[in-house]
């Protein structure tokens, strides 16, 4: 008698959540292109195969969606963070974290959007304290290399801010089927933030 491999039952939750994710990734990118407020839900929608009523099946409005890009952005990035970089230095180690961040924002279609003003006021205080947490780490991160003089003098803030910051312009031009693949930007931005802080 033949075993026959079962199938795995329906999953009406789990079909759900796949949706919605890929509901909030396609709006993610389209605020990233047009901006939040130029961004159509009704032209998001037509692009995913919905109507606009079956979008809002999985998302409840507009900022909804732009709440859950910035959580989706910040979770991966804590998933980043809980992994062990190995390096001889503080440096090394910060490379290696800045390359993953990299190669996570190009190859997952996660954004990482600037329009936190546009949030309600506990939308954004919950986006703002996960942002803080994040970069409190690199601050951490950036001043260990400070002490094993891996990475030179100055406000460590500020260093994070430099190599942070053109995450966020990765997200305005970046384009997947583009002549540069994730890999290559990823050790392009290494290469400069690795020059900029260094000692």
């Amino acid at each position: 008698m033949t075993n026959l491999a079962l199938k795995e039952p329906f999953n009406r939750e789990k079909q759900f959540t796949a949706k919605r994710r890929a509901v909030i990734l396609a709006a993610g990118q389209a605020f990233r292109r047009q901006g939040y407020h130029n961004a159509s839900m009704t032209k998001i929608a037509a692009n995913l195969g919905l109507t606009k009523a079956a979008l809002y099946y999985y998302i409840h409005n507009k900022e909804e969606v732009l709440y859950e890009c910035h959580l989706m952005a910040y979770d991966a990035m804590d998933e980043i963070l809980k992994a062990k970089h190995d390096g001889a230095t503080a440096l090394d180690k910060l490379e290696a974290l800045y390359v993953d961040f990299v190669n996570m924002l190009t190859a997952s279609g996660v954004s990482l959007l600037t329009d936190v003003n546009s949030l309600g006021e506990e939308n954004k205080a919950d986006v703002l304290a996960r942002r803080g947490k994040i970069e409190r780490k690199i601050i951490r991160l950036v001043k260990d290399g400070q002490k094993d003089g891996s990475i030179r003098a100055g406000d460590a803030r500020l260093h994070v801010f430099f190599f942070m910051g053109a995450l966020n312009w990765l997200n305005a031009w970046y384009d997947a089927s583009g002549r540069l693949k994730g890999e290559d930007i990823a050790a392009h931005f290494a290469l400069q933030m690795r020059a900029g802080i260094r000692s």
